[in-house]
């Protein structure tokens, strides 16, 4: 059909000579331009005669090898399948991939490059809220039962969109063949005057399907399979380096050793390498303002404005909240993570207030495309606690040590409690052994700062005790360098940070005899000397005594080797590529997306509709997110206080 558009003599000299001598080919054209809606109309009402199914194909496409044979076969899988499109370059809904993130369609050639490498992965189609015009093909009968174009859309825009609409009304189908392939180049037509005769259509159809828009957004938010979510990424050469997204989301805003170690590692790994990958970071807006993440880095995100998605994601801790696995879920192809400690899984008083934990914890194993974590130690505790998981499939795993910052750090000068004392570390938390450790203190006669007691202030007369939390490094450093050693009195860790003070500072120090400190001494060889193990407190007199008589530490060979952040960043960079290099398991994206996007569309659907206990449960949620992130010290508190009174209850 030509209809008389701009230079319709050299479009039709050139169909006339395409069709020469094929029998199965008839040429219209109509008097006067009349616009593709009543253009399509005249050709299926009028001038076809054969009852055949319609294809309706634009003059600004180019056709690909088996794409109608591929439709037909799709067309007739099912009866309600109604009418079928391809796969297209620039076809909104159709378009592959159909979101990236360049801000711009791909080049048409990218674009099917992209087709080829993910249609195989894709279902052979996909059910779509509506068709595009540009390549339809249409069961003749539903047109003789329904009609087809509603000329009210003449000249054209959202005529397809009406139709498909009008048949789903009756449970007929339109369908994505997700291995048919359509170029379109977009018909310039309508001229400036397109974006107004669109707008007026689209108002059209919203008076008589007001739910058009909701399905449409339906279909991006809950329908699309994750190959088709991701394809962009999942695709070579679409990019110029891998995304990657450094999740800081479970960094509380307060200064401890999570924090510690996610900065620091930031920190070296983007210095190290933000010429080879593209790094965003995502990070709580509270922690942002204490830490000044947004200050020193580009391309930083809050959790409720996250845009994008990414190769890869990389959390520098375990995963806490629903939410930020969520999150993962939706930005990430694929994410690793670092599994610090189980100790709130361990600890039964610590799990039954939080028993999803338990289920997170397993979910971001399940999924996860590999897993690191800061001791062997703390390797061997999670696989034995999750012994399903890592026997249901192979998980990819590395452990990478801590780095060490610079022995030469600026120390703040300030008024000490003593002039001679004992560092001790520890907090509230029953594993850290300080309940135990404080009463056997008071009876020696050396003097003791605890840096993590309930309070700061004097405990007794010659113990001082220091809140943790919310002393600045340059105090602790001053605290420790001025100690005459280290006690850490720790039961249980996923690894000795105080270990590496007294590595830096040249300070000797006691602690537990398990298998992480055994593990860290064997690691720290040249300084082994001056790491003590004790099985029980009262042996801390005798390595007091030898603090006394011998307080300068001993080197192995007369060296000292540190374990710099370079060499943790530059690690944990090479354990990153290795998983970008390996091939996607695309099974277990599949099973990935369909659980965590079920269980957060789920939750967002009791939210929206208003159900009142969800959404109390929500906002309580939220409020104890909140705190643990931004208070967490108020957290533990607030936790204690609830502890007590459920046993007053009971």
């Amino acid at each position: 059909m030509n209809d008389k558009g701009p230079a319709w003599h050299d479009m039709e000299g050139k169909i006339k000579k395409s069709i020469a001598g094929c029998p199965n080919f008839s040429y219209f054209v109509n008097k006067q331009n009349m616009g593709f809606v009543k253009t399509c109309n005249r050709a299926v009402y009028e001038l076809d005669q054969t009852g055949n199914d319609i294809l309706l194909l634009n003059s600004d496409t180019q056709v690909t090898d088996g794409f109608l044979e591929e439709m037909l076969e799709v067309l007739y899988a099912c009866e309600k399948h109604g009418v079928v499109c391809p796969r297209s370059n620039q076809a909104t809904i159709l378009t592959i991939p159909v979101k990236n993130n360049i801000g711009r369609a791909l080049e048409a050639e990218a674009s099917y490059s992209v087709f080829r490498q993910v249609s195989p992965l894709l279902p052979r189609f996909s059910v779509i809220p509506t068709g595009v015009g540009f390549a339809i093909l249409i069961k003749r009968e539903l047109v003789e039962r329904f009609g087809l174009f509603d000329e009210a859309y003449s000249p054209g825009y959202n005529e397809e969109n009406d139709f498909c609409m009008r048949i789903n009304q009756y449970g007929y189908s339109a369908v994505m063949a997700n291995r048919a392939y359509v170029y379109h180049f977009e018909s310039k037509s309508f001229g400036a005057g397109k974006y107004e005769i669109d707008s007026r259509n689209h108002k059209m159809l919203i008076e008589k399907y007001p739910y058009y828009d909701a399905a449409v957004d339906g279909y991006f938010k809950h329908s699309m399979h994750p190959a088709e979510y991701f394809a962009d990424l999942a695709a070579d050469h679409v990019y110029e380096k891998p995304r990657i997204l450094f999740s800081l989301y479970e960094i509380p805003s307060s200064y401890n050793g999570t924090a510690h170690y996610g900065l620091s590692i930031l920190k070296h790994f983007y210095r190290l390498f933000c010429e080879k990958y593209e790094i965003h970071i995502l990070i709580n807006d509270m922690a942002d303002q204490l830490f000044g993440v947004s200050r020193a880095y580009r391309n930083v995100w809050h959790p409720d404005h996250i845009e994008g998605t990414f190769h890869l994601a990389f959390s520098p801790s375990q995963i806490f909240h629903r939410e930020h696995l969520w999150i993962l879920n939706r930005t990430s192809l694929r994410y690793v993570f670092c599994m610090q400690d189980i100790i709130s899984l361990r600890s039964s008083y610590l799990l039954t207030d939080d028993l999803e934990r338990l289920e997170i914890f397993r979910k971001t194993i399940r999924y996860c495309a590999a897993m690191m974590s800061i001791s062997q130690f703390s390797l061997d505790d999670t696989k034995g606690y999750f012994w399903n998981e890592f026997h249901r499939r192979k998980i990819k795993t590395k452990v990478i040590y801590h780095g060490m910052d610079d022995a030469k750090a600026s120390v703040s000068c300030g008024t000490l409690p003593f002039q001679e004392y004992y560092m001790v570390f520890g907090n509230f938390y029953k594993h850290k052994f300080l309940d135990e450790t404080i009463p056997y203190l008071k009876t020696l006669k050396q003097n003791f700062i605890i840096l993590g007691s309930s309070e700061t202030g004097k405990i007794c007369g010659n113990i001082y005790g220091y809140q943790s939390g919310c002393q600045e490094q340059e105090w602790m450093n001053m605290l420790i360098s001025s100690a005459k050693a280290i006690i850490f009195p720790s039961v249980y860790e996923g690894f000795g940070l105080p270990i590496l003070d007294a590595v830096r500072f040249d300070k000797k120090i006691a602690v537990q005899n398990n298998g992480l400190n055994r593990e860290l001494k064997r690691e720290f060889a040249d300084f082994s000397e001056n790491i003590y193990l004790f099985d029980h407190l009262e042996t801390l007199k005798d390595f007091i005594a030898d603090v006394e008589a011998y307080p300068k530490a001993v080197l192995k060979n007369g060296r000292k080797v540190i374990r710099t952040w370079d060499q943790a960043a530059t690690e944990l960079e090479s354990f990153l590529a290795e998983v970008l290099a390996e091939k996607i398991d695309f099974r277990l994206l599949e099973d990935r997306w369909s659980e965590l996007k079920y269980a957060e569309n789920i939750c967002a659907m009791y939210r929206n509709q208003g159900g009142e206990h969800c959404v109390k449960a929500g906002r309580v949620l939220k409020i104890k997110i909140y705190i643990y992130n931004n208070f967490p010290r108020l957290f533990a508190v607030l936790k204690k206080i609830k502890m007590k009174l459920e046993r007053v209850a009971k």
